[in-house]
């Protein structure tokens, strides 16, 4: 049974009145054309963006601001918890990262992203103490699992793997949890096309079918993972593999994979906030809710282009091409 619609009454109100300050593209242009980065950051403080001590952290200027947006959406909504999905690849990184930092006497949070479902101190704490019985099920025992294998073979590929595959699965068993369509469909567009990315990347390195049987994930409905890892087991291995991928629902979207890494994630992420829209203006249910958060991601990756351009001196117009779409 799906979550009552009629309880969200009030957070939802409460949503659309904060997506009043989100950026269209009209702001976008205003960024675009800001002389400096200093410029930039200036914007971004008249719209009330939380700023940190150091202003040159691209970085944390963007971790404040999506943690404030996820940091209202959590108080102001009734059930919090079906939401979890949304930030659950943070926790999988920051696992992945933390304990790659530890075992290279890095600070182990240095990489850290926020927002996350568990608490950045606790995960800091049971990979620096080496007590992941600290963290919640399935992250304690995929912690011990992949700190072993790091120490035991150094092999940083097949941790990745085991980390990405588990987030990935995860994120489609929360999503299912939720009971909200909307949500699943988003989640579904996220792991199939992480998916597909993973298989077009394996191929076009020479693994062969056992390894993608490995870091495939399980759950999809819209794409096979059989038929994937079939097609590394083909003669002609990515002609079936774009041959498969023409079938399905993400056909548009693959032929950026072979022209440009970063356009094709420019293409999931649009088409994960077109799936948005629809539900935009809805008086009640979860639906305005998660249209809000993807929203204030497209927002955060937009303004991360900028601000890396005016950083490296990019020409605006190869910028321009880069921008998302926006919840609008």
């Amino acid at each position: 049974m799906g979550p009552s619609i009629s309880k969200y009454a009030y957070a939802v109100s409460g949503a659309h009145v904060y997506e009043k300050y989100f950026f269209r593209k009209s702001d976008m242009d205003k960024l675009l054309a800001a002389p400096t980065y200093e410029a930039v950051v200036a914007i971004l403080q008249e719209r009330g963006w939380p700023m940190p001590e150091d202003t040159r952290d691209s970085g944390k200027i963007l971790d404040l601001e999506l943690s404030r947006a996820w940091d209202w959406m959590q108080k102001s909504s009734p059930d919090p918890t079906i939401f979890r999905s949304l930030v659950l690849r943070n926790d999988y990184h920051n696992l992945k990262a933390g304990i790659k930092c530890l075992l290279s006497d890095f600070e182990v949070d240095q990489q850290f992203c926020k927002p996350s479902s568990i608490d950045p101190s606790l995960m800091k704490e049971a990979i620096e103490t080496h007590s992941f019985d600290q963290l919640p099920a399935p992250f304690n025992s995929l912690a011990e699992e992949v700190y072993d294998l790091l120490v035991r073979t150094g092999d940083g590929q097949m941790a990745d793997v085991l980390i990405d595959r588990k987030c990935l699965e995860e994120i489609t068993k929360e999503a299912e949890s939720s009971g909200c369509d909307l949500l699943k469909e988003e989640m579904e567009i996220y792991t199939a096309t992480c998916n597909i990315k993973t298989a077009f990347r394996a191929i076009k390195t020479g693994k062969d079918s056992s390894f993608l049987e490995k870091a495939l994930s399980d759950g999809n409905r819209t794409i096979s993972k059989e038929k994937l890892v079939a097609c590394a087991g083909a003669e002609k291995k990515m002609e079936e593999l774009l041959s498969y991928l023409s079938t399905t629902s993400y056909s548009s979207g693959t032929k950026y994979l072979s022209s440009s890494p970063a356009d094709y994630e420019k293409w999931v992420d649009d088409q994960m906030i077109s799936l948005l829209i629809p539900t935009k203006y809805s008086p009640l249910g979860p639906e305005p809710m998660i249209g809000f958060y993807l929203g204030k991601e497209a927002e955060i990756r937009n303004v991360r282009i900028v601000l890396a351009a005016k950083q490296n001196n990019l020409p605006l117009d190869v910028v321009s091409k880069r921008l998302r779409r926006l919840y609008e």
